[in-house]
């Protein structure tokens, strides 16, 4: 399962970077041809969901290491 939530780490990543509305072949495209912050929404959707699943990978580590519990004796 982490090889899978890695991958698809690397390909939020790759999303958020080719998805940004300043390369060249993202112009007159859909979500591209309208104004404002919405061109902006790929590729920050893609940035999104790259940091939530960092987020849940450092919670779920740090819940795994439980710094808090008493040592068996």
């Amino acid at each position: 399962m982490e090889f899978f939530w890695f991958w698809f780490l690397i390909l939020m990543l790759f999303l958020a970077i080719i998805a940004w509305p300043t390369w060249p072949y993202t112009h007159d495209r859909w979500v591209y041809r309208r104004g404002g912050n919405w061109r902006y929404a790929p590729s920050g959707a893609a940035a999104g969901a790259a940091i939530l699943i960092l987020l849940l990978v450092w919670l779920g580590l740090i819940v795994i290491a439980l710094p808090w519990a008493a040592v068996a004796t």
